[in-house]
């Protein structure tokens, strides 16, 4: 009888363990078809469990190459939410700047402003090109005590010398930060005259007034011993929903490309407008 009973045991595990195989081949096929993936692309189900803010539903992720696909599912897994559970009680934007790492990281602007600019950009990139000069010459200006600035780095794999140029800034960044907004703006402003072959000496024309230990400097260069921090702001990017350069989020808020500066100036006065 005890054998028996293991036996049947054995086997509704086994029952299950294909019922819950064939709820994940029915979810991997059917996202295929919605999203039109190509037959040779891998699809993966992981992290499903209990829903931890749904009660009754289960949640999860689609891996898709190197990207994560949230979902929310009902308990047998036929009907599926292609997003991850919100909590409306929170604010989604506080969510996200809770993301975000700024301790520590050199700023434009008074500490105790109400507007939080953060952007995510590439030295190389010419939209990100505009996307300074209509920071630096239309906005900023315009709103002095009234919005904080950092900057940081995303440098995109099809630019020569942009994860170059941030690993510079970063070892800039390491001795002062005026010598890193040195270079933020060197950079843009002589984006076309800047290449991979010049990038070092460049760099050294521009820190030239800053009184930074040049030593230093370039075994922290030569070394790309800045490089795990350029690569954590790209991380952190992603994660707020940074996908191509420039990205801004302006107090929690995601505005993606060169935009005109009224529509940053119609977030930010909207902003300043919800915090009175």
């Amino acid at each position: 009888m005890r054998f028996t009973g293991v036996m049947a045991l054995g086997g509704l595990l086994l029952s299950g363990a294909a019922a819950f195989a064939d709820q994940n081949e029915q979810l991997i096929k059917y996202y295929r078809k919605k999203s039109n993936l190509p037959p040779a692309q891998a699809v993966t189900v992981t992290d499903l469990k209990d829903s931890t803010s749904i009660k009754g539903a289960k949640e999860g992720n689609l891996v898709v190459g190197t990207q994560k696909v949230p979902f929310v599912a009902s308990p047998d897994m036929r009907y599926v939410v292609f997003a991850a559970a919100e909590d409306v009680t929170v604010d989604p934007s506080k969510a996200v700047m809770d993301k975000i790492v700024l301790k520590g990281e050199p700023s434009k602007g008074p500490a105790a402003a109400k507007v939080t600019i953060v952007e995510y950009s590439d030295f190389q990139c010419p939209f990100c090109s505009k996307g300074y000069n209509t920071l630096e010459k239309e906005v900023l200006p315009d709103y002095k005590d009234k919005v904080k600035f950092y900057y940081k780095h995303y440098p995109l794999p099809f630019h020569p010398w942009a994860e170059a140029g941030a690993v510079a800034a970063e070892c800039a960044k390491q001795q002062k930060p005026e010598a890193y907004w040195k270079l933020y703006s060197s950079f843009f402003e002589n984006q076309g005259q800047i290449t991979k072959d010049n990038l070092k000496q460049k760099t050294t024309e521009y820190l030239a007034d800053q009184k930074v230990d040049m030593k230093k400097f370039d075994d922290c260069f030569d070394n790309s011993k800045t490089l795990p921090q350029v690569k954590a702001q790209m991380q952190e990017g992603q994660t707020v929903g940074i996908r191509g350069t420039p990205g801004f989020i302006i107090n929690g808020r995601l505005v993606s490309g060169a935009q005109p500066a009224q529509n940053f100036k119609n977030i930010i006065d909207d902003e300043l407008a919800s915090s009175k």
